[in-house]
């Protein structure tokens, strides 16, 4: 039987970092670490927005989405 390798990136540090405690990759945890933290940053920071400025915080958002597929779309070499 295959085991299923998706799961959330808290349960992944978990696992990563238990892992890393057990001669495995000593870092290995921290990419998914930084994706969790950064996760809870945006939530936070989304919260935040909506509570001073209601829903025109989703303007702040678009922004941010169009600017980042902006960038992707500048550096892509087909």
């Amino acid at each position: 039987m295959q085991r299923r390798r998706s799961c959330g990136a808290l349960i992944k540090v978990g696992q990563l970092a238990a892992e890393a405690l057990t001669g495995g990759a000593r870092w290995g945890w921290a990419p998914n670490l930084l994706l969790w933290a950064a996760l809870v940053a945006g939530s936070l920071c989304g919260a935040l927005a909506y509570y001073w400025i209601n829903l025109a915080a989703i303007w702040f958002a678009a922004a941010a989405a169009l600017a980042s597929s902006a960038i992707v779309a500048a550096t892509i070499h087909l």
